[in-house]
């Protein structure tokens, strides 16, 4: 059996409620025995629809980390990596609609530099113009670039570097399905020197659905350490893909975060965000 060239890592909290990404990933111009999707679940609990999905392709796989408590999307991503047998790594939001010569313009554009780290535009469809069914041709009409700066749309890097930053923070700072976790991975990409490029002419897709401009308050503790990041140069997460390179997390990070949580009240009342928190929050 050949070893693939390139692996696809998607993540879920048991909060997908569609699995279309799957399809247009895994039928793609490069042929499939080049590439592998990984499909990372933070519990232990497989959709009967997800595993369905995945059944329909041979280079398709599911992981369960059997986990409890509150969803942590790092720990998803960091197994996801662990795991990939591929040189280069895709890492996109796990309800995307894509084209299908993505994965080989995307290994092209990696061939003409080892330390390149490419992030992909995502084009959003507007609520108003919401299709039950999802096709690339509707979302090709109106997809629109609300965020030209979403690092957690899509990114693509060689399996290396990701080990070389010791992969997602798994702090739990960057816990919840709020996370900036895309934004602290980039801070840590460019601290070690490599290339950052968002590609011009590459365009992915996301069809709208509740909690699509959601905002927390996670994000505000998250920058904290984002910039403490940014100003240290610190490359590594303090708690990553690989124990052994755990750092201590600083003290005067920690007072910083202690400060912003004084400044900061979350909401008493009732809002859309907190709703989804409670689903995340699962009690197993």
């Amino acid at each position: 059996m050949m070893t693939p060239r390139l692996s696809i890592v998607m993540v879920d909290g048991s909060f997908r409620e569609s699995y279309h990404a799957i399809d247009f990933f895994c039928q793609q111009t490069l042929p499939p025995t080049d590439y592998e999707l990984i499909w990372v679940e933070y519990y232990d609990r497989v959709d009967p629809k997800l595993a369905a999905e995945i059944a329909k392709y041979p280079h398709a796989r599911v992981i369960t980390l059997g986990r409890t408590g509150e969803y942590h999307s790092s720990y998803c991503f960091n197994a996801g990596i662990a795991a990939s047998q591929g040189e280069l790594i895709l890492i996109p939001d796990a309800d995307l609609v894509v084209e299908p010569d993505l994965l080989e313009t995307v290994w092209d554009e990696h061939q003409r530099n080892e330390r390149l780290v490419m992030y992909l535009f995502r084009y959003e469809e507007p609520e108003d113009q919401h299709a039950s069914v999802v096709t690339l041709d509707h979302l090709r009409r109106v997809g629109y670039l609300r965020s030209p700066s979403n690092f957690g749309a899509c990114l693509t890097v060689r399996k290396q570097w990701l080990m070389a930053i010791n992969g997602y923070e798994q702090h739990p700072v960057f816990g919840t399905g709020f996370h900036a976790n895309g934004l602290d991975v980039n801070t840590r990409f460019k601290n070690l020197g490599l290339a950052i490029m968002w590609h011009p002419a590459i365009k992915i897709y996301h069809p709208w659905h509740p909690m699509t401009k959601a905002d927390d308050l996670a994000y505000r503790y998250q920058e904290v350490v984002i910039h403490y990041r940014a100003v240290t140069l610190n490359t590594r997460a303090y708690y990553g893909i690989d124990s052994t390179l755990d750092q201590a997390f600083p003290p005067e990070l920690e007072a910083k975060l202690a400060q912003k949580r004084a400044q900061l009240q979350p909401p008493t009342e009732p809002t859309k965000t907190n709703a989804l928190l409670s689903r995340l929050r699962r009690k197993l």
